[in-house]
């Protein structure tokens, strides 16, 4: 197919102050084969009123509002708006974002040339985006980059990949998940052999909004610690096989409890006790002395850090 079309895919929850930008984005594409699907999670600052106005506009825009028996969360939005899809291809994207008016363009141009399962741009902080005429193409096979791509070897972010649709097939994102939510996907996802074809190019304009998830983490959200927890025992048990893989899962509960610590979050800290305990390689009665010193002190964290072989 020369001409395929893309399904870009759009949670929003309270962001009618940044979608339309987004969407004016989305239009202004110079590929034009596309159908934007946006799934709203239960805003209540007029996303519905500017949405109706943008499908009225173009029939390829789509609104969804996200089903009352799905849970609250852009995963479940991420999945719902998957299921309603019918592109070849698939574009998740975030609704305070900018895509580049020749993303899709250049994604699928290299996507067909190369026959590629998936295709990978950059981004960019700086609004203003130019593109160098000779950019740097990588292609290949592998049925193993799961492994690289969990270790932080080749950091993506949802909006620089696209995806053909055969590939994700029945996988879907973990609705349990409030952070690191493409993070765990990507990791099943790339856990395929697949070819893909990375093109060193920003093409997306990527906005930190003062309401992020990671802002949100910063201050120690509850249900992002507890995403983070979830998921450090999720990659450590699912890839108990490979030591690099469960040091780092290790290396981020022992971060999520200093972060605790210092916050003075000693109930999520008991209610996730055996955990850190077992992530510091320590007994429970050495672990528990650990966590009085260091909640008195402030210190003692790196002495208590594991020794792998």
């Amino acid at each position: 197919m020369s001409n395929p079309l893309v399904s870009i895919i759009i949670p929003t929850f309270n962001r009618a102050h940044l979608i339309g930008e987004t969407l004016d984005s989305v239009l202004a594409q110079t590929y034009q084969n596309w159908e934007c699907i946006v799934v709203d999670d239960g805003s209540a600052d007029g996303t519905n009123v500017m949405l109706a106005e943008y499908c009225e506009k173009d029939e390829r825009i789509q609104y969804f509002k996200r089903p009352v028996d799905k849970p609250k969360g852009a995963n479940a939005c991420r999945n719902f708006g998957y299921e309603n899809s019918k592109g070849e291809y698939i574009q998740w994207f975030d609704s305070d974002d900018l895509m580049h008016p020749d993303k899709l363009k250049i994604k699928i141009k290299h996507a067909l040339a190369e026959a590629a399962d998936i295709i990978v741009d950059t981004h960019t902080i700086e609004k203003t985006i130019t593109l160098g005429e000779n950019p740097n193409i990588e292609v290949f096979e592998s049925e193993d980059f799961y492994v690289d791509y969990i270790l932080g070897k080749k950091p993506v972010i949802t909006n620089d990949v696209m995806v053909r649709q055969s590939v994700v097939g029945s996988l879907r994102f973990d609705e349990n998940l409030h952070k690191a939510q493409e993070y765990e996907f990507f990791t099943r996802l790339f856990a395929q052999h697949l070819k893909y074809c990375f093109v060193d190019l920003p093409l997306t304009y990527y906005k930190k909004s003062i309401d992020s998830i990671s802002k949100n983490t910063s201050r120690c959200n509850p249900l992002q610690v507890e995403s983070l927890i979830y998921l450090s025992k999720l990659i450590k048990n699912r890839h108990i096989d490979n030591p690099d893989i469960v040091a780092r899962a290790e290396r981020q509960g022992r971060k999520t409890y200093k972060n605790l610590v210092k916050r003075g979050n000693y109930k999520m800290v008991l209610k996730h006790f055996d955990f850190f305990r077992e992530v510091h390689h320590k007994s429970a009665l050495l672990f528990g002395g650990y966590v009085l010193y260091n909640g008195l002190t402030g210190r003692g964290f790196d002495s208590m850090k594991p020794v792998y072989k």
